[in-house]
């Protein structure tokens, strides 16, 4: 008997970004590991877990909401959640060509509805329901930064150190929000390990410097 085949596998668009089309008949729920600028006519990237670097770019129908139900500040974003589902609704030029949508986001309790403009002159209520996250256990964060704090000790180097923690952040999001003590102490390590690889600087002598010194 032939194993299952996912055709989407076979249909991603090749693309530094997620689109539409990776979304076809698969809605996606995720976590935010931080928010950056863009140049561009996407001026917003949204890095996610397990992103493989193609964070989700919003359009400008995208940002409002995220403004309206998230606030202001694209920091506060990490370690939230979102499902977005492709829309083939979406028009450009005339044309039904499809485009990213919300339908769910966490931090929020209660079904929200944000009126963005939809075509020129005519605006529409963008829907977005409440996403039930599960909350990780304290003892989980609390073994999650045991871990890490052990691993920073290891590092053999300051480049080692930087890919560790670069590879642990998605990890991490959402620690500092419900977990403070654990990211503290995370923090405080880093620092520690830090001045330890950090070559120390040599005393100057009368030997070192110029002659007309």
């Amino acid at each position: 008997m032939n194993e299952p085949l996912d055709m989407s596998r076979f249909v991603e668009a090749k693309s530094d970004q997620l689109n539409a089309d990776d979304l076809i008949g698969n809605p996606r729920t995720i976590t935010v590991t931080r928010v950056t600028g863009c140049d561009g006519d996407q001026p917003i990237a949204i890095h996610y877990e397990g992103d493989n670097g193609k964070p989700f770019k919003p359009c400008k129908t995208i940002r409002r909401v995220l403004l309206a139900v998230w606030g202001r500040n694209a920091a506060d974003y990490a370690g939230r959640s979102m499902t977005l589902y492709r829309d083939d609704s979406v028009q450009f030029g005339g044309l039904n060509v499809g485009g990213i949508r919300i339908s769910h986001m966490s931090h929020i309790d209660k079904k929200t509805v944000v009126v963005v403009m939809k075509t020129k002159g005519k605006k529409a209520g963008i829907e977005v329901s409440p996403l039930a996250v599960a909350k990780q256990d304290a003892t989980d964060w609390s073994a999650l930064a045991a871990n890490t704090i052990q691993n920073i000790g290891k590092a053999p180097d300051l480049a080692k150190l930087d890919q560790f923690i670069a590879n642990r952040t998605p990890k991490l999001a959402g620690m500092s929000a419900v977990a403070p003590d654990a990211w503290q102490a995370i923090d405080d390590a880093l620092r520690l390990r830090r001045a330890e690889l950090a070559p120390a600087e040599e005393p100057v002598t009368d030997d070192d410097l110029p002659e007309q010194f």
